[in-house]
């Protein structure tokens, strides 16, 4: 096998765009990033497009890893699913997540999905994530901020 060659590719977190506004009570984009209050008990998936170096020095690129650099308040709001895609075909899914805190200052075990296998890419990267609020059974709760400072992606040659 010859030289593999990263290629680190990121994008700012005003970026993202929520897919079901209405379950949302303030939907912010700030010097730091997205910054969104999620209703209680309602959820959301976010979307975010990773620039993506698709062809280097004529070869086509891998992608190996993706990151999202977020921050949730513990017990008021988890994120439980991440999925990558490639153009409009599902690279992987990691679910069953349920990740909470501030994860924006540096990669970590709550941030960084690996692919199972490296992606050859067709198009471009987007990563979609869902976000679920807390939910306040004998007394209201505030709704779940959710931050997104950064995401991005891995790829190889």
């Amino acid at each position: 096998m010859g030289d593999v060659t990263l290629h680190a590719s990121w994008i700012h977190g005003n970026a993202m765009a929520v897919e079901t506004p209405e379950n949302l009570s303030r939907n912010g984009h700030f010097g730091w990033g997205a910054d969104v209050d999620i209703i209680p008990g309602r959820s959301s998936w976010f979307h975010i497009a990773v620039p993506t170096p698709v062809i280097v020095s004529d070869v086509r690129t891998s992608l190996i890893k993706v990151f999202v650099l977020f921050s949730t308040d513990p017990g008021f709001g988890q994120l439980r699913r991440v999925h990558v895609w490639d153009g409009s075909a599902q690279v992987q899914q990691f679910e069953d997540l349920a990740s909470e805190g501030d994860h924006r200052g540096g990669l970590d075990g709550q941030n960084t999905f690996v692919l199972s296998q490296p992606h050859v890419v067709a198009f471009g990267i987007g990563i979609s994530f869902f976000v679920v609020a807390a939910i306040g059974f004998d007394t209201p709760i505030a709704p779940s901020r959710l931050i997104l400072g950064t995401a991005g992606g891995d790829f190889v040659t």
